[in-house]
């Protein structure tokens, strides 16, 4: 699914609405500013991962550790101070600095005052991270119990009453599921972010085109 999409459909379709909503901005201005940091943040994200094997290895160190695409879907999380955090060490990062990275961004977005483009830059990059850290999460969670393929009875009314529990089972374990604990995207980004003393070792090291292919999109050739 395409960055802007899976953005479009976070927080029930409101992401834009709740984001302008906390910087004092329209949905209109939010959307179309994260229109346009957004893919240019992933983009730069995926060049410097070329780049820079460090970059390329922190990357997929937070893609194997489970990093939390959830916080799309918190907006209180999302727009708060921890997300800017994270939001601004991936932009210096990518960028070189802070300062680099938000010269870039007055560039793209010129329809929002200078305070939320600061913090919309933040928020955009810390998305993008989020986004994909949700289309290559791996671990997904145990259901709490499995419906059976086909109540007893037969027919469409078997069929039916299947779907609606297990309909009802997944729902619950939405619900009720242990919270998986905030991760935080600076442990891996920025000049503070931890590094390894070695290598991790991947049967399978999958390629940018893998990683970045569904939210950016194939290239035409």
């Amino acid at each position: 699914m395409a960055l802007m999409d899976i953005l479009g459909e976070a927080q029930g379709g409101r992401l834009f609405a709740t984001t302008g909503q906390s910087l004092g901005i329209s949905e209109a201005q939010a959307k179309s500013a994260l229109s346009a940091l957004c893919p240019a943040i992933a983009e730069q994200l995926k060049a410097k991962s070329a780049d820079d094997p460090g970059t390329f290895d922190a990357l997929l160190d937070l893609l194997d550790d489970g990093a939390d695409g959830g916080v799309l879907d918190r907006s209180s999380d999302l727009t708060a101070g921890d997300s800017l955090s994270d939001g601004n060490a991936i932009l210096e990062t990518i960028y070189g600095s802070r300062d680099a990275a938000i010269r870039t961004m007055r560039g793209l977005a010129k329809n929002v005052p200078e305070t939320a483009l600061v913090k919309l830059s933040a928020i955009g990059a810390t998305a993008v991270v989020a986004a994909l850290a949700r289309t290559q999460a791996t671990a997904t969670p145990q259901p709490l119990a499995s419906a059976p393929q086909q109540l007893s009875g037969g027919g469409i009314l078997g069929t039916l009453s299947s779907a609606l529990l297990k309909g009802v089972l997944q729902e619950l374990n939405r619900r009720f599921a242990p919270r998986r604990r905030r991760r935080s995207y600076t442990d891996y980004f920025g000049t503070g972010r931890k590094r390894r003393t070695t290598s991790r070792r991947r049967s399978k090291q999958p390629s940018l085109e893998d990683i970045f292919g569904s939210i950016l999109g194939a290239k035409r050739s």
